[in-house]
């Protein structure tokens, strides 16, 4: 532990700087758990994206007056505290330098390829950790320049266009296909756009780290009949649009004989199933008022029902009177009775 008050011990305190100057800070705190808060100096009065966290990761409610952060930390044992901050930094000729005034022991990751300078003082230890330099800095006033390797911007190659299907008729869709490969040293966007008869029609943007790769995709819908050509920066396609094919003239001579055919069909399905209730009860002349209406229900359903529907239409009778009914008209003839798992199936015959 490098730094001891009261309330509060600070465990670790961790200072990552990037290649734009940008700084995060993360400190981890051991807190007396009775005190209802704790007041922590930070390394600059300008911070940002500031987030305070317990040991179970909750956020907690803390003050922040210029450089005092104030965090209410009753009952909590650990604190851990991370920021962002640019004013650590400045940058004269290509050679950034980094001033710091801590008052504990401080763990500085410089960005990856730096060279250091210029030290004002000997830190405690140098190493290098995944091609960063990391400084181990005791209380002090601090400053440290360094200098970064020249990056090339991000660079793009769009190849591999695909124009699927070629031919298409009106109306339906056509994928269009290009791999964008970042061929540059850093991260950075491309926006892709698709020229069809060289008229922008679409365009995407995406963000690829530098040698990372991806396939974007574009839909494309004509409505009239032609030979399209498309274009993606240099590259080029085409695809046809055809008008939708017409029928056959002998499939043409027999679309009205066939509507005439289903229309009849319909017809004398629609006569047989009008006349099956009332044949049923022409036929039984001494059927009851509700024995009617239950045939009728039956016929309307298509000739069966469940039990539980039958009911359902006729809630007005008791479920009792409604299965003797149902069972008289079994004893008649006029309807079968089925199981089907749980529940009684009722059929005209």
């Amino acid at each position: 532990m490098v730094s001891a008050r009261e309330e509060y011990c600070i465990d670790s305190s961790v200072l990552t700087v990037y290649r734009d100057g940008l700084t995060h800070v993360t400190q981890l705190l051991m807190v007396n758990e009775t005190f209802p808060s704790i007041c922590l100096p930070l390394l600059s009065a300008s911070v940002e994206n500031v987030m305070v966290v317990d040991e179970n990761q909750t956020v907690l409610d803390y003050e922040l007056d210029g450089r005092n952060l104030t965090v209410f930390s009753f009952g909590i044992q650990r604190v851990q505290v991370e920021y962002d901050t640019v004013v650590l930094t400045e940058k004269e000729a290509g050679v950034w330098t980094l001033i710091l005034n801590n008052t504990y022991d401080l763990s500085v990751y410089l960005p990856e390829e730096a060279s250091i300078v210029y030290l004002n003082a000997l830190p405690t230890s140098i190493e290098t950790v995944a091609g960063r330099v990391v400084l181990s800095l005791p209380p002090n006033d601090w400053e440290i320049s360094y200098i970064l390797p020249v990056v090339g911007p991000a660079m793009f190659r769009v190849t591999d266009l695909t124009v699927d299907p070629a031919a298409v008729e009106v109306g339906e869709e056509i994928t269009i296909l290009v791999v964008v490969r970042n061929i540059g040293d850093v991260e950075g966007s491309y926006t892709v756009v698709l020229s069809v008869d060289q008229v922008p029609d679409a365009s995407k943007t995406v963000t690829l780290p530098a040698g990372a790769s991806t396939t974007v995709a574009f839909h494309v819908v004509k409505e009239e009949p032609g030979t399209y050509t498309v274009r993606i920066g240099e590259l080029e396609g085409t695809f046809t649009a055809s008008a939708p094919s017409s029928l056959p003239a002998p499939l043409l001579y027999l679309l009205p004989i066939t509507a005439a055919i289903f229309i009849v069909a319909y017809l004398v399905l629609l006569r047989r199933k009008k006349i099956t209730a009332d044949k049923i009860i022409d036929e039984h002349p001494r059927l009851r008022q509700e024995d009617r209406e239950v045939i009728q229900f039956l016929d309307a359903k298509g000739g069966k029902a469940f039990e539980s529907e039958i009911r359902e239409r006729f809630p007005d009778v008791p479920r009792t009177s409604l299965w003797r009914l149902i069972r008289r008209l079994e004893r008649m003839g006029i309807v079968t009775i089925r199981k089907i798992g749980l529940q009684n199936l009722v059929e005209l015959r």
